[in-house]
């Protein structure tokens, strides 16, 4: 068995040879010239007396070689191990459980490039959570994420943590050379998240998880749109109203903390609707709107009788313009009782898509002509589960955002211009910052 490391110059291209290269054999400093191919982040060179695997690792090239002879001729043969794939996740509340269940999941469910491990649980908890944590199948379990990171078998950081928290470990990750997950917004406020994307080298693996650009029915609308089935889009309208923040008995949490999460619903459900206008029609040309706090206060605590004030917003409307000229409004809401909707309207100059992304996976389409043409159905769809094995379809389009992350991580360059990033995060940030500093303006 031997070992060659390549310089991070070198270049391996399709049916070319490895070039600005050199490998060291038994101590020997040998020129590596071999023509290649391609296939996922592993690379198979032939032209050599003996197979050759070759992993990218972000930093350096590691080849294993073996030779095997037999009978007086040279068979090759190229040793095949699973790369490993070991994810840290940080938190440990409904969204990293959210994120668990995708990881636990995503290998009984479709056949992965890699074999997945979960390395660190790092949460405030360890020793209240640490046997669960170990059922769960996480190998260490701590509070400080550098600690994690010093512990070799991390690849990956998913990040579940409150919003005023993002950037500290988003750099920790980063400086010890993970991939990043993100939980959107990508931080509390507008000027920190820039400054983090500023910050970040482009070339760093990431993903933020807007997640609902995994959602089948956004996957549908964008093909229909990019089809031009409705024409030239003249409006699009969404309203995303969730419930659970109505009664006035709900203890204080970070959410309904301005210094944590950065806002109410605009912040924390307002970004996914902004996400999906930017993602169908491109950027805004202007947002304005209106947010409101309906609950002043709350208990401190579950069944406290002191009460905190509330900062952060329960409500807020937006109206919107963008740049290729699409006009529409959106309404995000916690205290929506009885609602529980997230409703797409989008009309166009040959008819309209609707939609509630709560409830349907196939929109429907309602064209002037009365005509029912074929529906593209966007190969994209393969990142969800199985009809079978559906978990319903908020966990479904978490399961296909992480499902395309590792398969991003593993080579597969397949969707790219769905993902998105920290930078899209960013876009819709300032937009959100936009609308609740001129309103507070307004009302000063």
């Amino acid at each position: 068995m031997y070992l060659i490391i390549f310089r991070e110059s070198a270049q391996v291209d399709k049916g070319c040879a490895i070039r600005d290269g050199t490998g060291e054999m038994d101590g020997t400093s040998t020129p590596i010239d071999a023509a290649c191919r391609r296939n996922g982040r592993f690379i198979l060179i032939s032209g050599l007396a003996s197979g050759v695997a070759v992993l990218y690792n972000g930093s350096k090239l590691s080849i294993s070689l073996q030779a095997i002879v037999s009978e007086g001729r040279e068979k090759r043969k190229v040793e095949s191990s699973m790369q490993k794939l070991g994810f840290s996740i940080v938190g440990f509340g409904t969204i990293a459980k959210t994120h668990m269940i995708a990881l636990r999941t995503l290998p009984i469910v479709k056949p992965l490039p890699v074999e997945l491990s979960l390395h660190a649980l790092v949460t405030r908890r360890p020793e209240e959570v640490g046997a669960q944590a170990r059922r769960i199948g996480f190998a260490h379990i701590t509070s400080s994420l550098e600690e994690a990171l010093q512990i070799e078998g991390s690849d990956a950081v998913s990040i579940c943590t409150p919003n005023a928290l993002h950037a500290e470990q988003v750099r920790t990750a980063v400086a010890y050379r993970q991939a990043v997950y993100c939980e959107k917004p990508v931080t509390d406020n507008a000027q920190a998240t820039k400054d983090l994307v500023e910050e970040i080298p482009a070339q760093h693996p990431q993903q933020l998880a807007f997640v609902f650009r995994y959602h089948p029915a956004v996957m549908r609308i964008r093909a229909w749109l990019e089809a031009g089935l409705v024409g030239d889009v003249l409006q699009c309208k969404i309203a995303y109203l969730r419930s659970g923040y109505l009664s006035e008995s709900r203890p204080f949490s970070w959410r309904l903390s301005d210094s944590l999460s950065g806002g109410g619903a605009i912040s924390d459900i307002g970004v996914h609707a902004l996400d999906l206008i930017r993602h169908w029609f491109g950027d805004f040309a202007s947002v304005d709107g209106h947010v409101h706090t309906f609950v002043p206060e709350r208990p401190k605590t579950a069944g406290s009788e002191e009460r905190v004030p509330v900062h952060v917003d329960d409500w807020a409307v937006m109206t919107y313009k963008t740049e290729s000229g699409v006009h529409g409004m959106v309404e995000v809401s916690r205290i929506a009782y009885g609602a529980d909707a997230f409703r797409i309207d989008i009309v166009g100059t040959k008819g309209s898509i609707t939609c509630d992304l709560e409830r349907d996976k196939m929109p429907a389409l309602h064209l002037l002509n009365g005509e029912q043409p074929a529906l593209p159905e966007p190969d994209s769809l393969y990142l969800l589960p199985d009809e079978k094995a559906t978990m319903g379809v908020f966990q479904d389009s978490h399961f296909a955002a992480l499902h395309h992350f590792i398969l991003r991580l593993s080579g597969d360059e397949r969707w790219s211009d769905i993902v998105p990033t920290l930078a899209d995060g960013n876009a819709v940030e300032q937009w959100v910052d936009h609308v609740i500093r001129t309103d507070r303006e307004r009302q000063a």
